[in-house]
């Protein structure tokens, strides 16, 4: 098995299945790939048949299958048909081919060379084929798990998954290649929750990898709902691609509905920090109010050990988020693990997320900052004793000058006289 990451999002392509009733009563079978939302029109020209259309500007019409053409004597033309609703059945179609826009890998279209009633319906009917009989797909989900926050559910094609601002879906899905002689290459999952950000589309997708013949494999899928997200139900599109002798895909519909508390909030802190002995550092908490109704909260962080305690009072609006920075200082010769308690308080609800806290205190650092100390010690007396050396100096110095001063006086006196 080889894994590669998609760089790029491919271009979704449907799988037709097409039945030709020709002249001479044989039935023509066969299985196309078309991109999503191209026409019938584009899918009978992949066919090995040989066409020939007209462009009226308004619209192609066909004017001969195997170059058998239209019979105006007979009043006989070519009719197109494609499968009804429940797919188990031909309806003439109502447009034209041209018209008749593919976009599932569940549709099969159909000619019949026929004449028509005098509501101009056509009479001869073309064999139906099931879809799964013309386009086998050996792509198979074995198995899906979803997980909402961690918590595992049931969950139907189809069904509803109830979710909260800020919740996690992961889903799991174990796919098959039931092919015995192709390698299905370049298997992987997108999903799309329509208009769920804010109005945008969320859209995420797997890695991508290959599944031996007859061999099975497992990826995931990772939704995080916005916090901001409004309350309401939105459609949840699931799409696995993989390539084997052709293009398939199984498409996966369920509806996701959010739903919020009339009071509630989240808190971000961090689960584990390291700090040195004596250090400062901003202790982050971010909090968001997922609720119906604006809060007013009061904060704390606190241990009693390290001699901590921070608060902080603040008011959060609906779908809104607060960042509090708490300015805290390590204290010297408190090696070991500590407990940082995080209270959060609104609404008669309480929350407290615990952090925690290593404190190494260095010993090279410490017998470094000691030396240091020696040092400036042992400097300081050099510094006192040069002082008081200075000082000795300096006073005999003093006694000099005021002998040799009274020496001269004297002398002058002397010979004044």
């Amino acid at each position: 098995m080889s894994i590669f990451f998609m760089l790029s999002i491919s271009v979704q392509a449907a799988n037709v299945g097409v039945i030709v009733l020709l002249v001479n009563g044989t039935i023509y079978t066969d299985c196309v790939n078309i991109d999503d939302d191209k026409t019938a029109y584009d899918a009978f020209q992949k066919t090995n048949l040989e066409m020939e259309w007209s462009d009226f500007g308004f619209g192609y019409f066909l004017n001969s299958v195997e170059g058998v053409g239209a019979d105006y004597n007979a009043g006989k033309y070519w009719s197109f048909w494609h499968s009804n609703n429940e797919g188990t059945d031909f309806q003439a179609a109502m447009v034209g081919a041209d018209d008749y826009i593919i976009s599932s890998d569940d549709k099969v279209i159909s000619l019949s060379f026929t004449a028509f009633d005098y509501a101009f319906n056509p009479i001869t009917n073309p064999p139906f084929f099931e879809y799964q009989e013309l386009c086998e797909n050996n792509l198979e989900l074995k198995k899906m798990t979803l997980y909402v926050d961690n918590d595992k559910e049931s969950v139907d094609e189809g069904s509803t998954i109830d979710v909260k601002p800020g919740s996690e879906l992961e889903f799991v899905l174990r796919i098959k290649n039931l092919d015995e002689d192709l390698e299905l290459d370049d298997v992987f999952v997108e999903g799309v929750i329509a208009g769920i950000d804010d109005g945008d589309d969320l859209e995420e997708e797997s890695d991508s990898f290959d599944i031996d013949e007859e061999y099975e494999d497992e990826l995931s899928l990772i939704f995080e709902i916005p916090y901001d997200t409004e309350e309401e139900t939105y459609d949840l599109t699931i799409t696995i691609t993989g390539e084997g002798e052709m293009p398939y895909r199984k498409i996966l519909n369920y509806k996701v509905d959010v739903e919020k508390e009339k009071h509630e909030l989240t808190a971000e802190v961090l689960s584990a920090e390291e700090f040195d002995c004596n250090e400062n550092f901003l202790f982050k908490v971010k909090l968001i109010n997922i609720g119906e109704k604006d809060e007013e909260v009061s904060l704390k962080v606190e241990n009693e050990e390290l001699n901590i305690l921070k608060e902080e009072s603040l008011e959060i609006d609906e779908s809104d988020s607060e960042i509090t920075y708490f300015d805290i200082r390590t204290p010297d010769d408190s090696e070991g693990t500590y407990s940082l308690l995080t209270t959060i308080n609104y609404s008669d609800e309480i929350i407290t997320q615990e952090t925690s806290l290593t404190i190494t205190c260095d010993e090279t650092v410490n017998s470094v900052q000691n030396q240091n100390i020696q040092t400036e010690e042992v400097f300081d007396d050099i510094i006192d004793e040069e002082l008081q050396n200075d000082k000795s100096n300096n006073l005999g110095f003093f006694a000099l000058l005021m002998i040799g001063n009274l020496f001269l006086i004297g002398l002058i006196v002397f010979l004044l006289r």
